[in-house]
């Protein structure tokens, strides 16, 4: 059985997306970056996520408008934050967004309200550097060739070996370091296992408050504070929401994976980093070679 589908069926054009496009507005959407796309003709809304290794379409806007798109014979598991579920895939979708018509693939995944269409994953981004703007609610697209992020990178940051998406290692209240997938599709400040939360006494030492997180297969209960300090790259961030599965549960994040130089040995992925630390940048990510940069206005 597949696992993962990293087929794409598309081509940008070379004259509408060579050097650097124009910024393309977007609107912040509980924490989700969203752009106008169309669908098998149908308008809806596409969440642009750094954290998702395929591309989703959402189960409710299929049925709300009942699409019919071409199925791939078989499904694909997919593994969420919350448990791992075997979801229908579908093939060469028509998507017009950003000025292209697109036949991309799919994987149907349950994810926002009726009007949200699909989830851009790395399919698409990782052709590019991605440049997100959230302050001014806008992004663009920037050939690898037209910037050296190598030269301007200031975050410690790579691709997860055997999955490629953007890890970043950032420090946790002065108390310990940690492996976080950079995920512009999450809603959270971080994400984080309850392990490295019981580790350092956070669970008793702030106060808890109890909730539920909603991912792309089903939900789970999580509990909820804040600590002092989070060094992200050059920046120091104060007062920072940290959200942990209930006792009990293994959230997964992946598992660890090999450093590309191996001399340096494993790394151990501990959660997400998303919208509520993100929201403060512009932040610059090459998401094939695994290197970003961020910038406060």
């Amino acid at each position: 059985m597949r696992k993962l589908l990293i087929i794409i069926s598309f081509i940008f054009s070379a004259s509408a997306m060579a050097g650097v496009s124009a910024w393309i507005p977007f609107e912040h959407d509980s924490g989700h970056i969203r752009v106008k796309v169309q669908v098998e003709g149908v308008e809806g809304w596409a969440i642009m996520d750094s954290g998702a290794n395929i591309n989703g379409i959402n189960q409710a806007f299929i049925e709300k408008h009942g699409l019919n798109p071409k199925k791939h014979r078989g499904k694909i598991k997919v593994q969420g934050a919350h448990g791992t579920k075997e979801r229908i895939a579908y093939r060469d979708v028509k998507t017009d967004m950003f000025g292209q018509s697109l036949a991309l693939d799919y994987v149907e995944l349950n994810f926002g309200g009726e009007d949200t269409a699909i989830i851009i994953g790395s399919p698409v981004l990782e052709q590019f550097v991605l440049q997100f703007d959230y302050p001014n609610s806008r992004m663009r697209f920037i050939d690898h060739d037209s910037i050296d992020m190598a030269k301007v990178k200031n975050l410690p940051m790579r691709p997860r070996r055997g999955i490629g998406d953007p890890i970043v290692k950032v420090d946790l209240n002065g108390d310990t370091e940690a492996w976080l997938i950079l995920d512009t599709g999450s809603t959270s400040g971080v994400y984080l296992s309850r392990e490295v939360a019981e580790n350092n006494g956070w669970l008793t030492q702030f106060p808890l408050t109890q909730g539920i997180s909603q991912g792309v297969n089903t939900t789970g209960n999580v509990e909820f504070f804040r600590i002092p300090t989070l060094g992200f790259g050059p920046f120091l961030l104060e007062n920072v929401g940290i959200t942990v599965p209930e006792a009990g549960v293994n959230a997964k994040f992946g598992e660890a994976e090999d450093e590309l130089n191996t001399r340096v040995g494993s790394v151990r992925v501990d959660g997400l980093i998303g919208y509520d630390v993100l929201q403060h940048f512009i932040l610059t990510i090459d998401y094939k070679f695994g290197r970003g940069h961020i910038h406060a206005e």
